[in-house]
């Protein structure tokens, strides 16, 4: 009987010892550590709680999962820095407003440097952190910028070796 569990009703040890039920629940516990192997075990009172922690963990981490992926899906793909250049329209440079570029195509585009008066056209290629502009003007432009495209706040910016340009979209 060592390690069983004892369901002993208090009524049956009144009976069985002749006794009143005070002494019977006496003999109960003096059964239960034998059954015990001696120790006093005191009945628990609630369940096993890390089940239930661990069923919390689990519910937080799956809430934070789905709240991602939402979020991931109501903000769209992000475009690709050419994609973006041509999607956004005229860029306008912040310190020479008469100065616009609009990327119309991949690897084609329209610049003014008279609010519109002459329109003149270029070749365009990103090249890593590089933008390539080719420019029939009056004569021939090879331009090379070290260039970040900051999508969020539609800003462009274009580093030479002396300057910082910035342009923004109308």
């Amino acid at each position: 009987m060592s390690g069983e569990k004892s369901d002993i009703d208090i009524k049956d040890l009144a009976e069985a010892f002749g006794g009143d039920e005070k002494e019977a629940e006496d003999n109960k516990s003096e059964m239960e550590k034998e059954i015990n192997g001696g120790k006093n075990v005191k009945k628990k009172s609630g369940k096993n709680k890390k089940p239930m922690v661990f069923f919390a963990i689990g519910m937080i981490t799956l809430v934070a999962g789905l709240a991602f992926l939402v979020f991931k899906l109501v903000a769209g793909p992000s475009k690709a820095d050419a994609e973006f250049l041509i999607s956004a329209g005229e860029w306008t440079r912040e310190d020479e407003s008469s100065v616009v570029w609009d990327f119309t195509e991949i690897g084609k585009g329209r610049l003014t440097t008279d609010d519109h008066v002459t329109d003149y056209d270029f070749i365009w290629a990103l090249d890593g952190n590089k933008l390539k502009i080719e420019t029939s003007w009056l004569y021939d432009l090879n331009d090379e910028f070290e260039y970040s495209l900051d999508q969020g706040a539609k800003i462009l910016t274009l580093k030479t070796a002396d300057k910082e340009i910035k342009f923004k979209v109308n």
